[in-house]
């Protein structure tokens, strides 16, 4: 399912990515904050890569697999698809 540019929001994307990190990593999405870095949760390369691979998947646009390095927190890694998805790009 594709997201509409102008119906996604910062919030929503930052709540999608900690219940796919909760996921991942077997925990409660309310379990994962939004300025702890991914990788003290425990997100290994291999997560990242399928992170990566869902967002493209959901938000309909490609998402390069170093995205939860460049952008190590959830709420960095939320501004940086959030402005992607708005830009369409």
């Amino acid at each position: 399912m594709t997201a509409h540019a102008h119906t996604v929001s910062e919030s929503v994307v930052r709540h999608w990515l900690a219940e796919r990190i909760g996921i991942l990593l077997d925990r409660a999405a309310h379990e994962i904050q939004p300025d702890v870095l991914m990788a003290e949760y425990g997100l290994d390369s291999l997560q990242a890569v399928a992170l990566a691979g869902e967002a493209e998947d959901r938000w309909g646009l490609p998402v390069d697999p170093d995205v939860a390095w460049q952008y190590p927190t959830v709420a960095l890694l939320a501004a940086h698809l959030a402005a992607r998805i708005a830009d369409g790009d």
